[in-house]
């Protein structure tokens, strides 16, 4: 995009001191490194240069990205909601049972899987993918017919048709349908406060892009028609498109604020404040997004370091020898040097045999003495020695195969993830390689799932607490019990209960000492009979 940093003159506070604050966590020495090592691991994944690059390449980000991609995840999740004590609750099992159900098809009808693959892939390309939820419902204007208002409206003492046309000029708006939807945000779309951990974090903010349409119907006709349209593209200023960014629309922040309780919208180019108030959606985290998917951190700063940092050494010499064995390789060719003139009375024949399409074939020589003596230096065509071409060629390819088994250990693709193995290893060498390689893999699909199942808890809050229990249950397919089912159903666990007891087999009665009879206690004296 253009130059993002804006103009705070006769802007509000609110919008200049978060449009700064913005500005500053993108610009922090350790964000302004991640997003330049984004930049070139982007360019050679896609490999931009391939049609102007004049040396041969070896494309080992993309190959081990290829093959890490369905081994860290390549399955939709699945929600699953159970009680954390596992108690015989008829209501809580009922509960459970349809949140899970009302969640599992909330990711299948809305896709969250292509969402979900998108993380992964920035995960593993770039060190951290995020994504977030939100709550989208669908609402229909409704109308009543005419001449037929509503009987708890109708007013006796006014005129019927005209409380009719009253009625039906008055729409009214019913909710039709809700859904959760998960969004990806591209790695320079979602900005937090400069922390060192992510509990630190006290801010969130989210860029949007929306069109005048758009901002119309989000902020009304007043304000969205105000907002510029300032979405250029980076190279506008050379006379240059990149159709990959938008155009002809206004750049939107939504700022989460933990500290103030508060999300507010602010527009570049717009002085004050578009919209804020309370969380418009309830989270135990507060934010609408888990922890994003981190690759590589320190325990002092969010900064991610992506996995080609650590084996660019090693990725960029195995280029090198590439690039040198496709230049050997243009010398490994048969060249024969012959004496020309009279004393070469054989050089038509040598021009013959050396074509690519000249064999089977016999060459008639004229003086043939000549030919194959030359003289006093034996026969007279010298070859251009390969043999120490050849040997340099097999010792790059050598040292460009140990290359590359050295980035497989750094990244840890084992052999048997590849689908590469020795026949004369035993049964128990394999195990030992696939079990080393299923280790170093494991972290990364750990931190998949985990931000899955985070996911999966977001989404869970959401149905719980902003939809209608008649959208619960026909997402679930079940109809929720009724208070008498529910008397019914715990009548019934008390009696398994007591059935269950009363056919426990009891323990023995063991028959111990008599114990002594006890002595009859005195009867009580009046006072004074006492000597």
């Amino acid at each position: 995009m253009a130059d993002d940093t804006p103009d705070d003159s006769g802007k509000d506070s609110d919008v200049a001191h978060w449009l700064t604050e913005i500005e500053r966590a993108q610009n922090t020495t350790a964000m302004k490194r991640w997003e330049e090592r984004c930049r070139k691991i982007r360019d050679k994944y896609r490999y931009e240069a391939s049609a102007t690059a004049k040396k041969r390449g070896y494309q080992m980000l993309w190959s081990n990205m290829e093959t890490m991609k369905p081994a860290v995840m390549s399955k939709p999740p699945k929600g699953a909601v159970q009680q954390r004590w596992k108690d015989r609750d008829p209501v809580a099992s009922k509960a459970t049972e349809m949140l899970q159900r009302a969640i599992n098809f909330t990711f299948e009808a809305n896709d969250f899987m292509s969402k979900f693959l998108q993380v992964r892939d920035d995960y593993l390309l770039y060190a951290r993918g995020i994504a977030r939820v939100k709550y989208s419902p669908v609402f229909d204007t409704v109308t009543q017919e005419a001449g037929q208002p509503d009987d708890a409206a109708i007013d006796p003492a006014r005129d019927l048709a005209e409380q009719a046309k009253e009625a039906y000029a008055s729409p009214e708006t019913i909710l039709k349908s809700e859904n959760v939807v998960l969004e990806y945000y591209q790695r320079g779309d979602f900005v937090h406060s400069i922390s060192r951990t992510w509990d630190e974090v006290e801010w969130e903010a989210f860029r949007g892009y929306l069109g005048r349409d758009q901002l119309i119907n989000r902020f009304g006709k007043e304000i969205g028609g105000a907002i510029p349209l300032d979405a250029t593209s980076d190279e506008s200023d050379k006379g240059k498109n990149n159709p990959s960014l938008p155009t002809s629309k206004a750049t939107i922040w939504e700022i989460w604020d933990k500290v103030k309780n508060e999300v507010l919208w602010v527009a570049k180019g717009y002085p004050k404040v578009l919209e804020r108030g309370p969380p418009y959606l309830k989270f135990d985290g507060f934010f609408p997004n888990p922890k994003p998917a981190y690759g590589t951190l320190t325990n002092d700063s969010l900064e991610p370091v992506p996995d080609y940092i650590f084996y660019k050494d090693q990725a960029d010499e195995v280029d090198m020898l590439t690039a040198r064995i496709a230049s050997l390789q243009q010398s490994l060719k048969m060249v024969g040097f012959y004496p020309g003139g009279p004393e070469g009375e054989g050089q038509p024949a040598v021009e013959r045999a050396m074509r690519p399409e000249f064999e089977n074939k016999l060459v008639a020589v004229k003086s043939w003495a000549a030919f194959t003596e030359g003289g006093k230096n034996g026969v007279p065509i010298v070859f251009l020695p390969i043999d120490q071409v050849a040997n340099i060629l097999k010792a790059c390819v050598d040292l460009r195969k140990q290359l590359i088994e050295d980035i497989y250990q750094i990244y840890g693709l084992s052999d048997i993830m590849r689908g590469d193995g020795d026949a004369s290893e035993t049964a128990t060498a394999q195990s030992i390689k696939a079990q080393y390689g299923s280790v170093r893999i494991k972290t990364r699909q750990d931190e998949m799932a985990r931000f899955a199942r985070d996911i999966t808890g977001l989404v869970g809050e959401v149905i719980s607490t902003c939809f209608a229990p008649e959208t619960i249950m026909q997402m679930a397919n079940m109809p929720l019990p009724s208070q008498a089912d529910l008397d019914a159903a715990a009548l019934q666990q008390q009696r398994q209960a007591l059935i269950a007891r009363a056919l426990a087999p009891q323990p023995p009665q063991i028959a111990g000492p008599q114990a002594p009879a006890m002595l009859p206690a005195p009867a009580p004296q009046p006072i004074g009979s006492m000597a």
